[in-house]
């Protein structure tokens, strides 16, 4: 510690009637600061005042040198030596925090003790009323402002650029053409928001997310958007904070919402064929899908390790359903040419009786099936998968208590708003980080974590596919049961239509 302050205070009547001698108050504090390490000690005295008064001179001067952030902590003999009002103690206990300094008791340990009980209960109260009014007044300024229609807060719209003066949006005609030709395409072409957003990466266009590319999900926020025809909906989302880097959020009844008018973008008979042509996109999509495969959602790229989807070729009265990887065809995400995996497509029905069979086979030999396993981790690898969540969760409280840090910094004045905000910027994408590598690795944990011992799924095994005469149903509920992930390629070169594909698979069971 560097410079740590000591306080005393005794009145006339205390040192006559307790012995409450500054002496003894000092010494104590002094050995209590010695031990903590403090390289110099600053010593602030009331002789002869009341506790009962916050506006002591000594006192006064303590809380001078803790509003210039100073000291590193405050040691007191007793709490009643700080103040005998409970809401001076509030007052003066606050503003230690807020400098970031400790508040140290030599005779008690405070937060043990029934006054320190008491004095934290009520503290913690009046900081949750406190917070509540807050978000109170608030919600009622952003209402306020809603009604009388302006913008609450930019959403960066595409399209549109905010207007601070006004507090409302105005069309950016340069982005404004973009929106009019997604809207063409929809209406006019009809074609769907995964065609859409490949159109706009290969021509180029940038995305709302700069460097990124478009993606499906954003064409169809765009399309449903009922900004583009000039009605901006605040007010729709009621967000909560579930944990230190996460919201969620909930639709409010739709009788909160408060439309706001802004400048249309499309006419709002474009704007409601749109939807039209979107529900009718997702109907088609529905009758053209036929009943799941054997081996939907286990399938992944041997090459890329990305999952392989279902996609479908041929006639359209008898169309054929394939195995493929996502990045070539992605119902969420567009991935780049760059970024496109080049395995060959499976056609399901191969790749279903394959694996199927080869279960099949495996059941009249369980001696194959421990042969299997034998390769499969040992459920105490899962201790490695834990230690590293709990280091990045330990990093991830140590980041957002230096962003804490760097917000009471600035709030104080002794950063400048650009090294705070450089700061803040670099704080933020470290958590990111963090976020997305425990994601990551509570990924890896969900694969390679055995969900059934070897015996169970012996027994599921046997049990599942001796007999082979199970309803197609029944087959799919099987696999799923004692398979987590299918690796699948396809190795043949040929490309003849009359030639039989030649895979390579490899099964990761639960």
């Amino acid at each position: 510690m560097n410079i740590v302050a000591v306080y005393a205070r005794v009145s006339t009547v205390e040192q006559a009637e307790t012995g409450y001698s500054l002496a003894t108050q000092l010494d104590a504090c002094r050995k209590r600061a010695a031990m903590l390490g403090a390289k110099k000690i600053e010593e602030f005295v009331d002789d002869g005042y009341s506790g009962e008064f916050i506006d002591r001179p000594a006192l006064t001067q303590l809380r001078k040198m803790l509003a210039n952030n100073n000291l590193s902590a405050v040691i007191v003999y007793d709490p009643d030596r700080l103040a005998r009002n409970l809401a001076h103690q509030l007052i003066i206990t606050d503003e230690i925090e807020q400098a970031g300094a400790q508040l140290l008791f030599v005779s008690v340990s405070f937060e043990q003790s029934p006054e320190g009980k008491l004095f934290y209960s009520i503290r913690g109260a009046v900081s949750a009323y406190e917070k509540e009014k807050i978000k109170e007044r608030s919600m009622r300024g952003k209402r306020g402002k809603a009604a009388q229609g302006k913008i609450i807060a930019d959403a960066k719209p595409f399209g549109y650029t905010y207007n601070k003066e006004i507090s409302n949006y105005e069309i950016n005609e340069s982005e404004a053409q973009i929106v009019q030709q997604m809207y063409t395409w929809l209406t006019e072409e009809k074609i769907g928001t995964a065609t859409i957003a490949r159109r706009l990466n290969e021509i180029g266009v940038p995305s709302p997310r700069l460097k990124k590319p478009w993606i499906v999900s954003a064409v169809y926020r765009l399309l449903t958007n009922p900004i583009y025809r000039g009605t901006h909906v605040a007010m729709r989302y009621r967000y909560q904070k579930v944990s230190l880097n996460k919201r969620i959020r909930t639709l409010r009844p739709e009788s909160e919402w408060i439309d706001i008018p802004v400048p249309a973008i499309v006419d709002t008979e474009v704007w409601q064929a749109a939807q039209s042509q979107l529900k009718a996109n997702k109907s088609l999509a529905k009758r053209n899908l036929k009943r799941e495969q054997l081996l939907s959602g286990l399938v992944y790229c041997a090459q890329c390790g990305r999952k392989m989807t279902i996609t479908y070729a041929g006639k359209a009265t008898d169309p054929k359903s394939y195995y493929v990887c996502m990045s070539q065809r992605s119902n969420s995400y567009i991935y780049t040419e760059k970024e496109r995996c080049r395995a060959r497509r499976i056609p399901c029905e191969l790749l279903d009786q394959t694996v199927y069979e080869h279960l099949y086979q495996l059941s009249k030999n369980p001696r194959l099936i421990k042969q299997y396993l034998s390769n499969r981790p040992h459920p105490a690898n899962t201790k490695n998968f834990i230690t590293a969540i709990e280091r990045l969760q330990d990093n991830e409280v140590r980041l957002v208590k230096q962003r804490e840090m760097v917000l009471r910094w600035y709030r104080q004045q002794m950063i400048a708003e650009d090294e705070a905000e450089r700061q803040l910027k670099e704080i933020s994408d470290r958590i990111n980080d963090v976020g997305r590598n425990l994601a990551k690795i509570r990924e890896e944990m969900e694969i390679f974590s055995p969900n059934l011992s070897q015996k169970e799924i012996i027994t599921a095994v046997t049990k599942h596919f001796a007999l082979g005469d199970h309803s197609y149903e029944a087959k799919r509920a099987a696999v799923h049961q004692v398979l987590k992930k299918v690796i699948a390629e396809r190795t043949d070169t040929t490309k003849a239509k009359a030639s039989r594909p030649e895979i390579e698979v490899e099964l990761k069971f639960t």
